[in-house]
């Protein structure tokens, strides 16, 4: 174990064992002047990871007092408990108030409902949703592939808003004032050109690259792909009203020859008595269908005295035989693997432009609920959907398909060809990257959003496989803890241009020199349960809640400090 004196010190106790943990262990030693103590059970590989990125391994059982006291509990300003265990999470963070009455707590718990009921109830205590907090980048980024970040505003029961790139290249935006265009286009334009100190009277000019921030729906109206998702629904439509040969092709080859030879058959020797019993072509087609099928009524019989008519009675039956066989077992192996495939929940899906999303855990879940108040037709698919999820989609109205999205014969019922975008979210990073090739190889136009857990795992295959929409939970979170370490509202750390920003969501100061850093963004401003879009904190009440960009230095990283642990089971 670690020098006990040199731990006290320390002013942030971190509680976990996996890349959340080290993420945010590195977040906070990159940027503030304060010691950090990770605590959690003895593992030497996770331990040098730790001392690594700067902070102090503490090797105990994190809920007992004897660990905490070695971790410096009793000088500690915030604890962090991050493990996966909610209950261990609370129980450490209970057990480090006693110890110090003063410490502030930091949690994450998976049950969204319970997180809130003790953010409101524990004093100087925030929680995080780590599953809802990663959920609204995940359906942003489904919606609107140029996302490239999503939050709720106000947390929690906010709308989905995110940011985006844009490109001046219309009548709304090019060649008009940042103001005029706001207006026109109704987002907030954050920067122009990498350029954060617009004012509302500068000119934009065509071409110009756009940072901007909205609702969903407003950045949905002028998201690139929205041009091409009209065209598709309006040929969609007018396909609607034409006859779809397509279903030709689903025919199985091997049924289409033997029915073929069938009709050849039934024609030639239609053909053939008809001339034979010197009668009409109905007489002749009933005498050779009774005799293929072998049904033999009786009331015609070919001549006995002709070889020839004999010998083609004879080929009719025991060919009929064989055509009524062959055809009897197709018919049974289809009604099987239909009876199989309701059974299982698999059917081919008709509808166009929807959304597939492949895992409904709890970060699925939390993208579904917030995919599901943009009216898209959307399809789950689930390896082993619980009752409440079978339910959820039958109240709903969106599809659940049981089945491994890593499968050929899934993906093909998910009629990717006229999906709208894929969001591959299962616990298994390998499995959601094979479901992603899968996917391309259908369609390889498609917007594919990849959930992928430990960082440095996420960047190769967003740089190898060139999945650019491929997103770390851990990545993603660590920044948030390590700012609601400091202070409740912090929402994380985002980064485009060159420029590191820090998300801030809390109440407008009246004094904005104490509380802001120069170059600061206000973006929105809650009202009346939503939001509305503001751009001088003039604007705002003081008190009110307000989201804003705080301009950050960026954090100095000599290395990847998920890089060591890469290959741990953690």
């Amino acid at each position: 174990m670690p020098n006990v004196a040199r731990a006290s010190a320390a002013s942030v106790i971190i509680i976990g064992g996996d890349a959340l943990a080290l993420s945010t262990a590195h977040e906070i030693c990159a940027g503030d002047d304060c010691r950090v103590s990770v605590l959690w059970v003895a593992n030497s590989e996770f331990a040098d990871a730790v001392e690594a990125v700067g902070a102090v391994f503490i090797a105990g059982r994190p809920e007992r007092r004897e660990s905490l006291e070695a971790a410096g509990v009793k000088h500690a300003q915030a604890i962090l408990a991050l493990s996966n265990d909610d209950q261990l999470n609370l129980h450490a963070a209970l057990e480090a108030r006693d110890a110090n009455p003063e410490i502030r707590i930091v949690l994450r718990q998976f049950n969204r409902a319970l997180a809130a009921k003790i953010e409101q109830n524990l004093p100087d205590c925030s929680v995080l949703s780590l599953a809802w907090h990663s959920a609204a980048t995940y359906a942003a980024v489904a919606l609107d592939p140029s996302c490239f970040r999503g939050l709720q505003f106000p947390e929690r029961n906010g709308p989905l808003t995110g940011f985006a790139i844009r490109s001046a290249d219309d009548r709304r935006t090019a060649e008009r004032t940042i103001g005029e265009a706001e207006r026109a286009v109704g987002v907030r334009i954050i920067a122009v050109d990498g350029d954060t100190s617009i004012g509302i009277d500068d000119r934009i000019r065509p071409g110009a690259r756009l940072v901007v921030y909205g609702p969903l729906h407003r950045l949905l109206e002028t998201t690139p792909r929205q041009a091409e998702v009209e065209r598709e629904a309006a040929a969609a439509a007018r396909r609607g009203t034409r006859i779809d040969w397509r279903w030709l092709r689903r025919i199985d080859k091997y049924l289409a020859v033997i029915a073929g030879a069938f009709l050849v058959l039934f024609g030639l020797s239609t053909w053939h008595f008809r001339d034979a019993f010197r009668t009409d072509w109905l007489t002749a087609a009933y005498f050779v269908l009774s005799t293929m099928t072998t049904t033999g009524y009786g009331d015609m019989t070919p001549d006995r005295s002709s070889t020839v008519d004999l010998a083609a009675s004879m080929v009719l039956m025991m060919l009929g035989t064989i055509f009524t066989g062959v055809f009897t077992a197709f018919l049974t192996a289809s009604l099987t693997r239909s009876q199989w495939v309701r059974i299982q929940g698999l059917r081919p899906i008709r509808r166009s432009g929807h959304i597939v999303v492949c895992g409904c855990g709890s970060i699925g879940a939390g993208v579904v609920d917030l995919l599901l108040a943009f009216k898209k037709p959307l399809v789950v698919v689930e390896r082993h959907p619980d009752a409440a999820l079978v339910e959820h989609a039958r109240d709903l109205g969106f599809e659940l398909l049981t089945g491994d999205a890593s499968r050929d014969d899934t993906l093909d019922l998910c009629k990717l060809g006229a999906a709208h975008s894929l969001v591959a979210l299962t616990n298994i990073d390998t499995l959601n990257l094979e479901v992603a090739l899968g996917a391309r190889a259908r369609n390889p136009d498609m917007p594919i959003v990849l959930r992928i857990a430990e960082a440095t795992f996420a960047a190769s295959i967003a740089r190898h496989f060139q999945f650019d929409t491929t997103f770390s939970v851990a990545a993603m979170a660590g920044p948030v803890f390590a700012g609601l370490s400091r202070r409740p509202g912090e929402r994380g750390r985002l980064a485009f241009d060159g420029q590191e920003f820090g998300i801030s969501e809390r109440p407008m100061p009246r004094d904005l020199s104490g509380e802001w850093r120069d170059g600061t963004i206000v973006l929105a401003a809650e009202h009346d349960g939503g939001l509305r879009l503001v751009r001088e904190a003039s604007e705002i009440q003081p008190g009110v809640l307000t989201l804003a960009l705080v301009p950050l230095t960026p954090v100095a990283a000599a290395h990847d400090p998920l890089a060591a642990v890469a290959e741990l089971r953690l």
